[in-house]
């Protein structure tokens, strides 16, 4: 269980696509599609299967967690950061509709160091979370949208 005042409060956003949700899950279940449509990843290197290495912007710099995928399939991914990083996120698909879908990305995380997680919430680490998740749903949503997966 977290611990209060640790971290940012979990970020929780849903954004509806117009886009059937089993092309939606097909696109988000490949994690190194993130690059393209989660604001502030700016590279992933899979390592293995399911692990990955992330290059992620932040307001306190460029950080770089490896990640390993949890779960996956069935209009869900979900991941655990295991360096640099506690905690992880998900993105659920559900079906909205024969031809739309109702996409939910859910993270919380803390940043390992406490002295950089100081820092973090200094700058406004929650606000910088919850705008850049708003966003990549918006991305998300424009992508398919736009390539009709």
């Amino acid at each position: 269980m977290r611990e209060e005042g640790n971290g940012p409060d979990p970020v929780a956003v849903e954004q509806r696509v117009d886009v059937p949700a089993e092309n939606v899950s097909s696109y988000i279940g490949d994690f190194r599609n993130a690059k393209e449509w989660m604001v502030g990843v700016e590279g992933i290197e899979k390592l293995s299967e399911d692990h990955y290495r992330l290059m992620l912007e932040s307001p306190v710099g460029r950080l770089e967690p490896e990640a390993k995928v949890l779960e996956h399939g069935n209009g869900l991914i979900r991941w655990s950061y295991l360096t640099t990083i506690e905690g992880g996120g998900e993105v659920k698909v559900a079906p909205d509709g024969g031809t739309s879908c109702i996409v939910t990305y859910t993270g919380d995380f803390r940043l390992k160091n406490k002295a950089l997680m100081r820092a973090a919430r200094f700058v406004g680490i929650e606000r910088f979370a919850r705008r850049n998740a708003e966003r990549s749903l918006v991305r998300l949503k424009q992508l398919m949208e736009a390539r009709r997966y």
